[in-house]
């Protein structure tokens, strides 16, 4: 009984951390991306989405747009490792990404970032085909 008692408890527990994650179509909206150019504020360096903060201008206006990102492990892969994103805090960004299907204002996808000094950094799904064409850069 006591054996059944622990088994069941450490099955509770395993489930606890493991929360829904879904695809790129059920939060974002692919045929709703734009570029964005502000300052990168923050670099958030977590699993399982790592999140940049960049304030733009909007009207006269300075309003902070919240992008996910991929994974670190995957960030890292390509190139973006966090002292590469940090160089760029404080400094202006262009972000190219896919907006929040829920209407949450100022949240995104990111597919791409270009930093202060040019280089362009894959930071998510590239859902519209563009990285590395004229047409991004």
């Amino acid at each position: 009984m006591r054996t059944t008692i622990g088994f069941v408890f450490a099955a509770l527990l395993a489930a606890v951390p493991a929360s829904a994650h879904h695809a790129f179509a059920v939060e974002f909206d692919a045929k709703n991306c734009s570029d964005i150019t502000g300052v990168l504020t923050k670099v958030d360096y977590q699993n399982p989405h790592a999140y940049i903060y960049v304030d733009a201008k909007e009207n006269g206006q300075t309003v902070q747009k919240t992008f996910q990102l991929s994974s670190t492990s995957n960030l890292k892969r390509g190139g973006a490792t966090l002292p590469v994103m940090n160089a760029s805090v404080g400094k202006e960004v262009l972000v190219r990404g896919c907006a929040s299907r829920n209407g949450e204002d100022n949240r995104y996808a990111a597919s791409f970032i270009k930093l202060a000094d040019g280089t362009v950094q894959r930071l998510g799904q590239d859902v519209e085909g563009v990285f590395g064409t004229k047409v991004w850069r």
